[in-house]
Order: structure tokens, then sequence, then C-alpha cells
């Protein structure tokens, strides 16, 4: 085989290397960029399940019973505080305006204590009912953060499919620089075999030829000797 026919061999087979190659890394760009997008879409959707059971575990009974005791402490604290401050104010007042018997004084100290008994009682019942409709409006409110949240997530989520949709693409893409290389490797070793496919043509013809001029010049220099011999 002659070095022509070979290099041509050879520029073709690096050719079509090239050419796989190129196909080969667009499908490995492709493959890493989704595997990436499918990450990023697993990371979203399990912050928006974590949201959820966060909130879901508002809901059991055990903190929903403490939350609401927490919050009719506090409205019954509000409630008995401003009432202990006045029976004190109006104790001291009544006290600067001069000395009074024994039996008032005890007869007002009853009085005062059962005034803030029937508040601590009435603060205790408006704790109880209050509270449980304090508690379903922050468990609403709750509620309607974590849909905001959960919501926020999903359009993460699209917009992020969408970018990586157009990243996957772009991965997809073989390089062009590597496609007309390969290209032209092929083209060069297809046009080498047609060079030397017709160097050997001639070459062939050029055999024939020289092998008819000898036969010729042979049977020529034959029929002289012959006539010679008999003539």
């Amino acid at each position: 085989m002659d070095p022509i026919t070979i290099a041509a061999l050879v520029a073709m087979v690096a050719g079509a290397g090239v050419q796989y190659k190129a196909s080969s890394d667009a499908q490995e760009r492709q493959r890493r960029e989704i595997a990436a997008s499918l990450e990023a879409q697993r990371e979203l959707q399990m912050q928006a399940e974590q949201k959820a059971m966060g909130a879901a575990k508002e809901f059991e009974t055990p903190k929903r019973a403490a939350e609401q005791q927490q919050l009719a402490t506090g409205i019954e604290q509000s409630l008995i505080t401003p009432v202990s401050e006045s029976q004190a104010i109006r104790a001291q007042q009544q006290t600067t305006q001069g000395d009074v018997s024994d039996d008032y004084t005890t007869a007002k100290a009853a009085s005062d204590l059962e005034t803030v008994k029937q508040a601590e009682q009435l603060a205790r019942l408006l704790g109880k009912t209050t509270s449980a409709g304090r508690l379903r409006m922050n468990e609403g409110i709750r509620l309607m953060d974590t849909g905001q949240d959960v919501d926020r997530l999903a359009g993460f989520s699209r917009g992020r499919a969408g970018a990586d949709n157009i990243a996957i693409q772009q991965a997809g893409n073989v390089d062009p620089g590597q496609v007309l290389l390969g290209s032209l490797l092929q083209s060069a070793g297809t046009a080498g075999l047609m060079s030397g496919a017709g160097a050997a043509s001639k070459a062939g013809a050029g055999k024939t030829a020289f092998g008819g001029v000898n036969n010729s010049a042979i049977n020529t220099t034959g029929g002289s000797n012959f006539a010679r011999a008999f003539g």
C-alpha cells in the first residue's frame, strides 16, 4: 500500500474519530445538565415538603393545647393586671383621705379581694374563649404564609425548569468546529484515496503500453530473421 493511500485512510479514520468525539462530548454535556436540573428540582421539592410538614406539625394536639394555654395565660394577665393596679390606686387614695374604722377597712379589703377574684374568673373565662379564636387566627396566618412559601418555591421550580431546558438543548448541540474538522479530514482522506487510485491506474496503463512495444519489436525482429533464413 502506497504512502498516499495510507495517509488518506489515516485522515478518514481521524475525521470519523473527531466527529464521534464531538457527538460524545455533546451527549455528556447534556447528561450533566439533565442531572443538575433534576437535582435542583428535587431540592426545591424537598423544601416545599419540609414547609408543608412543618406546618402540619403545628396542628398536632399537644402543640395546639400548649399554644392555646400560652395564649390564654397572656390574655388573662392582660385583663387582670389593669384591675389589680386600679384597686391598688383606689385603696391608696382612700387611705390618704383620713382615718377610717377597722370595720370599714376590713369590709373594704374583703370587697376589693372579691372584686379581684371576680376579675380573675372573668379573665380566665375570656382567656379560654378568646385564646381559641386567637389560636385559629394564628394557625390561619401560618397556613397562609406556608402556602405563599410553597407557591414561591413552585414559581422558582417552573423558572428553573425553563432555564434548564434551554441549557440542556444548548448542551446537546455538537461543536461545529469539531464537526467541520472531522468533515475536512474525511474529505481529504477521500481525495487522497481517489488520487492514489488514479496514480495506480496510470502506472498500470504505462506498464501495458511498454509491454506492447516490446512484443512488437520481438515479432518484427523474428519475422526478419525467418525471411532471411528461408528467403
